[in-house]
This record gives structure tokens, C-alpha cells and sequence, in this order.
């Protein structure tokens, strides 16, 4: 994986960490629209498994069709839980898969990516390859074009299957950074409590009311990226102005 440039993670990087957490998605094919349980992208490729269900899966002829895959982000944890901050589509070519290549991929794919729908692969699941040709990335900073050589060669965020229980309990109006992260946009607490909306290895985005009564939106980047748990926990420390000589005495307050 590439290393980070700058204080937000690049956009194959967070595509890649949509894709993982993969909340709420959709494959388009034939003009008909099937939910998807889940996503995968194979090593060192843009190529994606996509576990759909069987009767939409056995539609697709021996040649492949073309389609297109929506995969919404949807925060995992936290009062803003169930919100959707940002959409990538993947257009390409799906394939049906050999039953037999199914069953060698699925146990391949529960190794990275523990997941019950992998358990009903070959019942009510099937698993189809999906080869991008092109990958878009829609959020605040707007709409980028991925080449599917940045998305095979990046990956997703290390704190991407942690992220709803870190939002869950920074969120917890009975701690008390947030608040204390949102002084830094702030001169005064808005009345509406702020929220922490995203929490990766660069930094956190914070959500909070203005005096215009709009919500804005604010990315505060850490000083250095995180690799670690305890970098994640010390970098939010000091952003919300806690000096580190405290840390080993309140870093409770900041354990998931």
C-alpha cells in the first residue's frame, strides 16, 4: 500500500474502505437491481467478488453482462449511525463463477474479511466476479475518477473495522472529547451536541451546527498518521488538547 500523502487518506483509499465495509450496496445488471451482501476485492487486482443472491446470480449468462455496482458508506456507530457520507459506483463486466471456485474463494475471503453471508454461499448466495473498468468516488470533496490500478494497489483504511465502535463511544455524551475537539472549530459549544462523523489514520471529520444555524462539516487532521490502536487513541488526545504525559492515566476515557 501506498504510503498517506497529505491530512485525508487518498481516494482510492477510502474507496477501497467503502468497499470493506461495504453497509448498504447494490448491483445493477440487465436492468434489474439485486442487493448485495457483501464485497471483496481480490489481492493486487480491481477485481471485485460480490455475493449475490442465487436467483439474480444464475441470470447472468456464460459470457458475462455488463454492470454496475452502488456502494453506499454508511457510518457504523454513534448518533449519526445509518448516515450516508459518501457513494462508489463500479462499472465493468460480471461473470458467473464455477460452483467449485465459489467454495475455494469464500474460505479465501473469510480469512481477510469475516462475514456470515459467506456462510450461505452455494445456498441462498453466490459469489460473481465483477471486473472494473471504472470506479468513481462521490463524497464532500466531490465526484473523482479512480484508475482500477490505484484501487488494486492501494487498500482500505487499518481502522476501517473499527470505526463504528470508536464513533459509538467518542458519540457517548458521557464523554467528553468531542466536545473538546469541537472548541477547536469553535469559539463557544453550539447548542446541538458536535459528532464525530468519520474517524480514519489522518484524522477525524467533525459535524456541528454554526452560528448560521447550517451544519458544516470540519476535517481535523493529526499531526502524524496512525498505524496502531494506541497511535489512534494518543493522536485524538491531542487533538482534543489532553498533553500525553495524562494519557496513561485517563486513556480508559478513550478505550473503545
Amino acid at each position: 500500500m501506498r504510503s498517506l500523502v497529505g491530512p485525508v487518506p487518498e481516494p482510492a483509499e477510502r474507496a477501497n474502505s467503502t468497499l470493506r465495509r461495504c453497509a448498504r450496496a447494490t448491483l445493477a445488471l440487465d436492468g434489474a437491481t439485486s442487493d448485495v451482501a457483501l464485497a471483496h476485492r481480490s489481492p493486487d487486482t480491481a477485481d471485485l467478488w460480490v455475493a449475490l443472491p442465487m436467483a439474480h446470480a444464475e441470470t447472468i449468462p456464460p459470457g458475462g453482462v455488463s454492470a454496475r455496482l452502488e456502494v453506499l458508506d454508511v457510518i457504523l456507530g454513534g448518533a449519526a449511525d445509518g448516515r450516508c457520507r459518501r457513494v462508489v459506483v463500479v462499472d465493468g463486466r460480471v461473470r458467473w463463477s464455477d460452483p467449485r471456485d465459489q467454495r475455494r474463494a469464500a474460505p479465501d475471503i473469510a480469512r481477510d474479511l469475516p462475514d456470515t453471508a459467506l456462510l450461505g454461499v452455494g445456498a441462498d448466495l453466490a459469489l460473481v466476479r465483477l471486473r472494473a473498468e471504472r470506479i468513481l468516488l462521490a463524497d464532500s470533496d466531490g465526484v473523482t475518477d479512480i484508475a482500477p490500478d490505484d484501487l488494486a494497489t492501494s487498500g482500505p483504511d487499518p481502522f476501517t473495522d473499527l470505526e463504528g465502535i470508536w464513533l459509538e463511544h467518542l458519540n457517548d455524551p458521557r464523554c467528553g472529547v468531542v466536545p473538546r475537539l469541537a472548541l477547536r472549530v469553535c469559539r463557544c459549544l453550539p447548542a446541538e451536541r458536535p459528532l464525530l462523523v468519520g474517524i480514519d489514520r489522518a484524522g477525524v471529520d467533525l459535524e456541528y451546527e454554526g452560528r448560521d444555524d447550517r451544519t458544516h462539516l470540519r476535517r481535523l487532521p493529526f499531526a502524524e498518521a496512525c498505524v496502531t490502536v494506541a497511535d489512534l487513541g494518543r493522536q485524538i488526545r491531542l487533538l482534543a488538547g489532553c498533553p500525553p504525559a495524562r494519557y496513561a492515566l485517563d486513556r480508559a476515557a478513550l478505550r473503545p
